[in-house]
Protein backbone atom coordinates (compact mmCIF):
# COMPACT_ATOMS: atom_id res chain seq x y z
CA UNK A 1 0.00 0.00 0.00
CA UNK A 2 2.84 2.38 0.88
CA UNK A 3 4.57 1.55 -2.40
CA UNK A 4 1.44 2.40 -4.37
CA UNK A 5 1.08 5.66 -2.42
CA UNK A 6 4.71 6.55 -3.15
CA UNK A 7 4.35 5.86 -6.87
CA UNK A 8 1.14 7.88 -6.96
CA UNK A 9 2.75 10.81 -5.17
CA UNK A 10 5.78 10.78 -7.50
CA UNK A 11 3.48 10.74 -10.53
CA UNK A 12 1.53 13.69 -9.12
CA UNK A 13 4.73 15.61 -8.38
CA UNK A 14 5.95 14.93 -11.93
CA UNK A 15 2.63 16.23 -13.27
CA UNK A 16 2.94 19.35 -11.09
CA UNK A 17 6.46 20.01 -12.39
CA UNK A 18 5.32 19.53 -16.00
CA UNK A 19 2.34 21.87 -15.62
CA UNK A 20 4.39 24.57 -13.91
CA UNK A 21 7.18 24.29 -16.47
CA UNK A 22 4.73 24.65 -19.38
CA UNK A 23 2.98 27.64 -17.80
CA UNK A 24 6.20 29.43 -16.86
CA UNK A 25 7.77 28.73 -20.25
CA UNK A 26 4.76 30.03 -22.14
CA UNK A 27 4.13 33.22 -20.18
CA UNK A 28 5.14 36.55 -21.77
CA UNK A 29 8.41 38.02 -20.61
CA UNK A 30 8.64 41.45 -19.04
CA UNK A 31 10.35 43.85 -21.43
CA UNK A 32 10.70 47.03 -19.38
CA UNK A 33 13.78 47.00 -17.11
CA UNK A 34 13.46 47.30 -13.34
CA UNK A 35 15.71 49.16 -10.95
CA UNK A 36 18.63 47.04 -9.79
CA UNK A 37 17.49 47.06 -6.16
CA UNK A 38 13.96 45.99 -7.13
CA UNK A 39 15.19 43.26 -9.47
CA UNK A 40 17.53 41.94 -6.79
CA UNK A 41 14.71 41.91 -4.24
CA UNK A 42 12.31 40.02 -6.51
CA UNK A 43 14.92 37.51 -7.69
CA UNK A 44 15.91 36.73 -4.11
CA UNK A 45 12.27 36.34 -3.07
CA UNK A 46 11.57 33.97 -5.95
CA UNK A 47 14.68 31.91 -5.24
CA UNK A 48 13.80 31.45 -1.57
CA UNK A 49 10.20 30.50 -2.38
CA UNK A 50 11.18 27.96 -5.04
CA UNK A 51 13.77 26.34 -2.77
CA UNK A 52 11.24 26.06 0.06
CA UNK A 53 8.64 24.35 -2.15
CA UNK A 54 11.16 21.97 -3.72
CA UNK A 55 12.75 21.09 -0.38
CA UNK A 56 9.32 20.26 1.06
CA UNK A 57 8.72 17.80 -1.76
CA UNK A 58 12.15 16.21 -1.32
CA UNK A 59 11.60 15.65 2.41
CA UNK A 60 8.15 14.13 1.77
CA UNK A 61 9.57 11.65 -0.75
CA UNK A 62 12.42 10.77 1.64
CA UNK A 63 9.96 10.06 4.46
CA UNK A 64 7.76 8.01 2.14
CA UNK A 65 10.79 5.90 1.24
CA UNK A 66 11.78 5.54 4.89
CA UNK A 67 8.29 4.40 5.82
CA UNK A 68 8.23 1.91 2.96
CA UNK A 69 11.49 0.22 3.93
CA UNK A 70 11.36 0.52 7.74
CA UNK A 71 8.47 -1.84 8.38
CA UNK A 72 9.05 -1.77 12.15
CA UNK A 73 7.77 1.83 12.23
CA UNK A 74 4.34 0.68 11.00
CA UNK A 75 4.09 3.44 8.38
CA UNK A 76 4.55 6.29 10.86
CA UNK A 77 7.04 8.21 8.64
CA UNK A 78 4.50 8.10 5.79
CA UNK A 79 1.77 9.50 8.02
CA UNK A 80 4.04 12.30 9.23
CA UNK A 81 5.56 13.06 5.81
CA UNK A 82 3.23 15.93 4.78
CA UNK A 83 3.50 17.95 8.01
CA UNK A 84 7.24 17.33 8.45
CA UNK A 85 7.95 18.00 4.77
CA UNK A 86 6.06 21.29 4.82
CA UNK A 87 7.71 22.28 8.10
CA UNK A 88 11.16 21.53 6.69
CA UNK A 89 10.60 23.72 3.64
CA UNK A 90 9.17 26.61 5.65
CA UNK A 91 11.91 26.39 8.29
CA UNK A 92 14.53 26.44 5.54
CA UNK A 93 12.88 29.58 4.17
CA UNK A 94 12.93 31.18 7.63
CA UNK A 95 16.59 30.29 8.13
CA UNK A 96 17.68 31.92 4.87
CA UNK A 97 19.32 35.29 5.65
CA UNK A 98 17.45 38.33 4.27
CA UNK A 99 18.91 40.07 1.26
CA UNK A 100 21.01 43.15 1.99
CA UNK A 101 19.64 46.52 0.90
CA UNK A 102 22.54 48.65 -0.30
CA UNK A 103 22.15 52.39 0.13
CA UNK A 104 24.60 54.82 -1.41
CA UNK A 105 26.68 56.80 1.02
CA UNK A 106 24.85 59.97 2.01
CA UNK A 107 21.62 58.91 0.31
CA UNK A 108 18.34 59.48 2.15
CA UNK A 109 16.61 56.43 3.54
CA UNK A 110 12.87 56.41 4.24
CA UNK A 111 10.80 53.94 6.23
CA UNK A 112 7.16 53.57 7.20
CA UNK A 113 6.32 54.31 10.81
CA UNK A 114 3.61 51.63 10.81
CA UNK A 115 5.02 48.43 12.34
CA UNK A 116 4.81 45.22 10.33
CA UNK A 117 3.57 41.99 11.90
CA UNK A 118 3.51 38.42 10.53
CA UNK A 119 -0.15 38.97 9.62
CA UNK A 120 0.26 42.39 7.98
CA UNK A 121 0.26 41.08 4.39
CA UNK A 122 -1.60 37.80 4.82
CA UNK A 123 -4.80 37.21 2.77
CA UNK A 124 -7.68 36.88 5.28
CA UNK A 125 -9.41 34.14 3.28
CA UNK A 126 -6.29 31.99 3.22
CA UNK A 127 -5.73 32.46 6.93
CA UNK A 128 -9.32 31.52 7.74
CA UNK A 129 -9.22 28.38 5.58
CA UNK A 130 -5.91 27.30 7.11
CA UNK A 131 -7.23 27.81 10.64
CA UNK A 132 -10.40 25.85 9.83
CA UNK A 133 -8.33 22.98 8.41
CA UNK A 134 -6.20 22.84 11.55
CA UNK A 135 -9.21 22.84 13.89
CA UNK A 136 -11.06 20.17 11.92
CA UNK A 137 -7.99 17.99 11.68
CA UNK A 138 -7.26 18.20 15.40
CA UNK A 139 -10.88 17.28 16.20
CA UNK A 140 -10.78 14.38 13.75
CA UNK A 141 -7.54 12.97 15.16
CA UNK A 142 -8.97 13.10 18.68
CA UNK A 143 -12.08 11.29 17.40
CA UNK A 144 -10.00 8.50 15.88
CA UNK A 145 -8.04 8.22 19.12
CA UNK A 146 -11.18 7.85 21.21
CA UNK A 147 -12.62 5.22 18.83
CA UNK A 148 -9.41 3.20 18.47
CA UNK A 149 -8.50 -0.13 20.05
CA UNK A 150 -5.10 -1.70 20.80
CA UNK A 151 -3.58 -4.20 18.38
CA UNK A 152 -1.65 -7.30 19.37
CA UNK A 153 1.30 -5.16 20.44
CA UNK A 154 -0.82 -2.79 22.52
CA UNK A 155 -0.61 0.04 20.00
CA UNK A 156 -3.84 1.98 19.52
CA UNK A 157 -3.95 1.73 15.72
CA UNK A 158 -6.98 -0.53 15.24
CA UNK A 159 -10.72 0.00 15.02
CA UNK A 160 -12.84 -2.89 16.29
CA UNK A 161 -16.56 -3.68 16.35
CA UNK A 162 -18.11 -6.37 18.51
CA UNK A 163 -21.60 -7.77 18.96
CA UNK A 164 -22.91 -10.59 21.15
CA UNK A 165 -21.74 -13.29 18.73
CA UNK A 166 -19.30 -11.61 16.32
CA UNK A 167 -16.27 -9.34 16.30
CA UNK A 168 -14.18 -7.62 13.65
CA UNK A 169 -11.10 -5.39 13.65
CA UNK A 170 -9.14 -3.53 11.00
CA UNK A 171 -5.78 -1.77 10.92
CA UNK A 172 -4.10 0.60 10.29
CA UNK A 173 -6.43 3.14 11.83
CA UNK A 174 -5.07 6.53 13.00
CA UNK A 175 -5.98 6.07 16.67
CA UNK A 176 -3.62 7.36 19.32
CA UNK A 177 -0.59 5.59 17.82
CA UNK A 178 -0.63 7.83 14.75
CA UNK A 179 -2.87 10.56 16.13
CA UNK A 180 -0.57 11.86 18.86
CA UNK A 181 2.48 12.22 16.55
CA UNK A 182 0.22 13.79 13.91
CA UNK A 183 -1.07 16.32 16.44
CA UNK A 184 2.50 17.23 17.38
CA UNK A 185 3.51 17.45 13.71
CA UNK A 186 0.52 19.70 13.00
CA UNK A 187 1.59 22.07 15.77
CA UNK A 188 5.11 22.11 14.32
CA UNK A 189 3.72 22.89 10.85
CA UNK A 190 1.61 25.77 12.19
CA UNK A 191 4.62 27.14 14.08
CA UNK A 192 6.83 26.83 10.97
CA UNK A 193 4.20 28.66 8.91
CA UNK A 194 4.00 31.49 11.43
CA UNK A 195 7.81 31.69 11.60
CA UNK A 196 8.02 31.99 7.82
CA UNK A 197 5.43 34.79 7.89
CA UNK A 198 7.48 36.51 10.59
CA UNK A 199 10.57 36.13 8.41
CA UNK A 200 8.77 37.98 5.61
CA UNK A 201 7.54 40.76 7.88
CA UNK A 202 10.95 41.26 9.52
CA UNK A 203 12.86 41.65 6.24
CA UNK A 204 14.07 45.27 5.84
CA UNK A 205 12.02 47.31 3.42
CA UNK A 206 13.26 49.02 0.29
CA UNK A 207 14.69 52.36 1.41
CA UNK A 208 12.71 54.49 -1.08
CA UNK A 209 9.12 55.48 -0.27
CA UNK A 210 8.14 55.48 -3.95
CA UNK A 211 8.87 51.74 -4.03
CA UNK A 212 6.67 50.90 -1.04
CA UNK A 213 4.08 49.29 -3.32
CA UNK A 214 6.66 46.90 -4.76
CA UNK A 215 7.89 46.12 -1.26
CA UNK A 216 4.34 45.35 -0.12
CA UNK A 217 3.73 43.35 -3.29
CA UNK A 218 6.52 40.85 -2.77
CA UNK A 219 5.44 40.35 0.84
CA UNK A 220 1.85 39.62 -0.22
CA UNK A 221 2.99 37.27 -2.98
CA UNK A 222 5.39 35.42 -0.69
CA UNK A 223 2.85 35.07 2.12
CA UNK A 224 0.39 33.59 -0.35
CA UNK A 225 2.98 30.93 -1.22
CA UNK A 226 3.71 30.22 2.45
CA UNK A 227 0.03 29.71 3.23
CA UNK A 228 -0.35 27.54 0.14
CA UNK A 229 2.52 25.28 1.19
CA UNK A 230 1.12 24.94 4.71
CA UNK A 231 -2.39 24.39 3.36
CA UNK A 232 -1.30 21.77 0.82
CA UNK A 233 0.50 19.79 3.51
CA UNK A 234 -2.50 19.97 5.85
CA UNK A 235 -4.85 18.81 3.09
CA UNK A 236 -2.54 15.94 2.17
CA UNK A 237 -2.23 14.84 5.80
CA UNK A 238 -5.94 15.26 6.53
CA UNK A 239 -6.89 13.49 3.32
CA UNK A 240 -4.59 10.56 4.00
CA UNK A 241 -5.83 10.02 7.54
CA UNK A 242 -9.48 10.40 6.48
CA UNK A 243 -9.05 7.94 3.62
CA UNK A 244 -7.32 5.39 5.85
CA UNK A 245 -9.89 5.83 8.62
CA UNK A 246 -12.80 5.45 6.24
CA UNK A 247 -11.32 2.34 4.65
CA UNK A 248 -10.72 0.76 8.07
CA UNK A 249 -14.29 1.51 9.19
CA UNK A 250 -15.76 0.08 6.01
CA UNK A 251 -13.61 -3.05 6.16
CA UNK A 252 -14.49 -3.66 9.81
CA UNK A 253 -18.23 -3.20 9.43
CA UNK A 254 -20.47 -6.27 9.50
CA UNK A 255 -24.18 -6.91 9.92
CA UNK A 256 -25.25 -6.16 13.46
CA UNK A 257 -23.08 -3.06 13.81
CA UNK A 258 -24.97 0.27 13.50
CA UNK A 259 -25.06 1.20 9.80
CA UNK A 260 -23.87 4.72 10.60
CA UNK A 261 -20.33 3.36 10.87
CA UNK A 262 -20.39 2.05 7.31
CA UNK A 263 -21.87 5.30 6.03
CA UNK A 264 -19.27 7.30 7.95
CA UNK A 265 -16.50 5.09 6.62
CA UNK A 266 -17.51 5.54 3.00
CA UNK A 267 -18.00 9.28 3.50
CA UNK A 268 -14.56 9.67 5.08
CA UNK A 269 -12.92 7.65 2.32
CA UNK A 270 -14.50 9.81 -0.36
CA UNK A 271 -13.73 13.05 1.46
CA UNK A 272 -10.15 11.93 2.02
CA UNK A 273 -9.67 11.33 -1.69
CA UNK A 274 -11.07 14.78 -2.48
CA UNK A 275 -8.77 16.40 0.08
CA UNK A 276 -5.72 14.64 -1.36
CA UNK A 277 -6.61 15.82 -4.85
CA UNK A 278 -7.11 19.30 -3.42
CA UNK A 279 -3.64 19.19 -1.89
CA UNK A 280 -2.15 18.49 -5.33
CA UNK A 281 -4.03 21.48 -6.76
CA UNK A 282 -2.85 23.80 -3.96
CA UNK A 283 0.72 22.49 -4.26
CA UNK A 284 0.62 23.15 -8.00
CA UNK A 285 -0.50 26.73 -7.33
CA UNK A 286 2.22 27.21 -4.70
CA UNK A 287 4.86 26.01 -7.16
CA UNK A 288 3.50 28.18 -9.95
CA UNK A 289 3.31 31.23 -7.68
CA UNK A 290 6.89 30.61 -6.53
CA UNK A 291 8.28 30.58 -10.08
CA UNK A 292 6.24 33.63 -11.13
CA UNK A 293 6.69 35.58 -7.90
CA UNK A 294 8.24 38.72 -9.48
CA UNK A 295 5.24 39.28 -11.76
CA UNK A 296 2.81 38.50 -8.93
CA UNK A 297 4.65 40.87 -6.61
CA UNK A 298 4.46 43.75 -9.09
CA UNK A 299 0.78 43.02 -9.72
CA UNK A 300 0.04 42.75 -5.99
CA UNK A 301 1.82 45.98 -5.17
CA UNK A 302 -1.36 47.92 -4.51
CA UNK A 303 -1.42 50.57 -1.80
CA UNK A 304 -3.48 48.38 0.53
CA UNK A 305 -0.62 47.34 2.78
CA UNK A 306 0.41 49.01 6.04
CA UNK A 307 1.75 52.37 4.95
CA UNK A 308 1.97 55.81 6.46
CA UNK A 309 2.56 59.16 4.86
CA UNK A 310 5.13 59.97 7.50
CA UNK A 311 8.65 58.68 7.10
CA UNK A 312 11.50 58.16 9.48
CA UNK A 313 15.22 58.67 9.06
CA UNK A 314 17.55 55.72 8.64
CA UNK A 315 18.18 53.73 11.78
CA UNK A 316 14.73 54.24 13.28
CA UNK A 317 13.15 50.89 14.28
CA UNK A 318 10.39 49.72 11.93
Amino acid sequence: MAGIALVGYIVCVAAVVAVVWLVVRGRPRRTEPLAASVQSLLDAARRRAVIAVVFSGVVIVALFLAGSFLQSLAGLPIALAPALGGSAGLLLYSATPPRAVVVASGAAREASLTPRTPLSFVPPVGTGLLAAAVILQVAFLIFTGVTSSPDGSGRYRTIAFQTADSASASSPYPGWFYGVPLLVATVVLVAATFLALWRVSSTPALPQRERADVDAGWRRATNRIILAVGGAMLLLQFGGTALQSGSAMHNTYFEGVPAIWDVLGQTLAGAGLVLMIGSIVVLTLATLWAFTLPDAALAAGAPAGPRNAETAPAGLPR
